[in-house]
């Protein structure tokens, strides 16, 4: 965690991210970048300075509810932190409807660690939810993107990881318009797992691709990812991120990158 510590020391202590120079510049989508939002929660603290007996619940954006939607908010982390004995940290990531403040789609992990290895884990799932509904490029495109999770539960023991794994599904629908013209409707139902291995290496990523159209015509190649990880195998910085990417091209015009962010958080746990 030291280089990712360095790169982005300024913003993951809690100052402004604009005091901060020492971002790289990002070498794919949903890398950490300047436009990334750096969260810090402060675990409680006895009089003395040491973590209280736990379980220590959190939650982040400050003051969220991972039932409502808020004002601006896209989203709501809620999870609690054990250090009583073996570690426990339970994380939930809440992403909000862009039209129902009541409705949400749940990704979340559960493990216990001893010695940084993990020695059980449960992945949480549950909900549908619009992600996205937007004007990617004025007058020329419009983008929705709905995500729905399902299964996880009890993870099992994989010795090739070596490490825990509970298989989830994400699926949804990526729907591109342009006017009244749909030029992509793509249902897709993508398996996956959440997974919790040896030195606090945990989480999940997903990537969903289709492409439309012709090379020598117009069309739209899109990619919707979903990050939840921690970060270098850190167990108090964690990655969220999920966006849309988009080709698009109208032969012999350049083709136009397009990259949508609808979640880009590093999360720090403070003790």
């Amino acid at each position: 965690m030291k280089a990712a510590r360095l790169l982005y020391c300024v913003a993951l202590v809690g100052f402004p991210s604009a005091q901060c120079q020492l971002f790289l510049k990002p070498r794919r989508f949903g890398d950490i970048s300047e436009k990334t939002q750096f969260l810090t929660v402060e675990l409680p603290k006895s009089a003395s300075g040491l973590s209280l007996g736990s379980p220590v619940p959190f939650v982040t954006p400050a003051g969220c509810s991972p039932t409502l939607k808020q004002t601006a908010d896209k989203y709501c982390v809620n999870g609690t932190y054990d250090a009583s004995g073996t570690v426990e940290l339970a994380m939930d990531l809440n992403i909000f409807d862009v039209e129902i403040p009541t409705k949400t789609v749940v990704l979340g992990i559960k493990t216990t660690l001893n010695q940084g290895n993990a020695t059980n884990l449960t992945a949480m799932t549950g909900g549908c939810a619009m992600l996205l509904k937007q004007t990617l490029i004025f007058l020329l495109l419009d983008g929705v993107v709905t995500m729905c999770t399902s299964g996880g539960g009890q993870g099992k023991y994989d010795p090739k990881l070596p490490g825990y794994v509970s298989d989830i599904t994400l699926s949804g629908e990526l729907k591109l318009t342009s006017g009244i013209k749909t030029i992509t409707d793509y249902n897709y139902s993508l398996p996956g797992y959440v997974h919790a291995g040896e030195r606090f290496n945990m989480g999940m990523n997903a990537s969903i691709f289709n492409s439309s159209g012709v090379p020598r015509g117009a069309g739209v190649n899109s990619t919707f990812t979903v990050m939840l990880h921690n970060i270098e195998s850190s167990l108090f910085d964690w990655r969220i991120f999920l966006g849309l990417h988009t080709d698009s091209w109208v032969y012999p015009l350049p083709v136009v990158h397009l990259d949508t962010a609808i979640v880009d958080s590093v999360i720090h746990l403070k003790t």
